[in-house]
């Protein structure tokens, strides 16, 4: 497969706070060759006209959403990945207008949500352009394979040749491209061997995960976590999950139930990460404090060690010798 290309972009946004965030971390990224940031609609289309860009960042809250989606869609149209940098709650909260007619074809588009947290942009942006990367290449692979089929159509024509056109003709064009359309889902990450995604409540860094974490290293193992996500479930986090080969979850105490009881709910954004793991069909094991309920289903008996503080050290060796039994290097 050929090389992922560099990326020219041209950033649209009025925000001048939120766009001054995003173009910084645009241009220090090492996907991208050029940044092009305007602040009004009226500028986008006027450099959009003068030089092609692999890709249009905008938001249409910020400008005018009527005439933005107009111009997401037609530069889309030309080949362009179009991501909307906007605040996702502001646009489900306005989702009947912002996606009412032709703007319904806007859910194709990537999204950056302004909300993302400053330390986790950086990822967040990658991760959209890695996408964009991948959704370039198709569109250029559909492209030519279009024009292949087109010169050998006009040549068969110009020829004369019928057993050729008749070839042409019969060619299902469309299954052919199947492979090559733009497809977002088509990027499949490399998973690492022996690295393990772990999902922890930041509050136990200095005490449980700081020992569990030296206890895979020291059995061979890379771990890796959503760190400066802080709670925050977005796209680099999902790939960081999706990239690792296996799944650890430290589910500790994060609020008791109303209910009577001696019970406790965890983060739910630990909940969120498990679901993605499942999702990623990801071999998993999880840690639950004793008294941690409704942490969902999906998972059996054999993956869950239960424990108290007194018990953890145990909990923890126990969770990873399972996952050096499942890596084949057990003792």
């Amino acid at each position: 497969m050929a090389a992922f290309p560099r990326l020219t972009v041209l950033l649209c946004d009025s925000d001048d706070a939120a766009a001054g965030r995003l173009y910084q971390e645009l241009t220090s990224s090492t996907l991208v060759e050029r940044v092009v940031a305007v602040g009004s609609l009226a500028d986008a289309v006027r450099e959009a006209g003068t030089g092609s860009f692999d890709v249009i960042v905008v938001d249409p809250l910020s400008t005018d959403l009527v005439q933005a989606g107009r111009f997401a869609l037609s530069r889309s149209g030309e080949g362009a990945a179009v991501v909307l940098y906007v605040d996702l709650a502001r646009v489900e909260e306005q989702a009947a207008a912002f996606y009412h007619g032709d703007r319904s074809r806007l859910r194709d588009a990537f999204t950056l949500d302004k909300r993302t947290p400053s330390d986790m942009l950086a990822d967040e942006a990658d991760a959209v352009l890695t996408n964009c990367q991948a959704f370039r290449l198709l569109a250029t692979s559909k492209s030519n394979a279009d024009r292949l089929i087109g010169e050998v159509r006009d040549r068969a024509t110009s020829s004369g040749d019928d057993e050729l056109g008749r070839l042409v003709d019969d060619v299902d064009q469309a299954r052919i491209l199947e492979h090559v359309r733009p497809d977002p889902g088509l990027v499949r990450p490399k998973v690492a061997s022996n690295s393990v995604f772990l999902s922890y409540r930041f509050k136990e860094e200095d005490g449980y995960v700081r020992g569990l974490s030296g206890l895979l290293e020291d059995n061979g193992f890379t771990v890796i976590t959503g760190r400066a996500a802080d709670g925050y479930v977005g796209m680099a986090v999902l790939n960081r999950i999706r990239e690792c080969e296996f799944f650890v979850s430290l589910m500790t105490r994060s609020r008791q139930f109303a209910e009577p009881g001696e019970k406790f709910a965890t983060s739910a954004w630990l909940i969120e990460e498990k679901g993605a793991a499942l999702a990623f069909s990801k071999y998993m094991v999880l840690l639950v404090e004793e008294g941690v309920d409704d942490i969902g289903g999906l998972h059996g008996d054999w993956q869950r060690h239960q424990f108290t503080a007194p018990t953890f050290t145990t909990a923890a060796r126990a969770a990873v010798q399972q996952l050096r039994n499942r890596s084949g290097r057990s003792d």
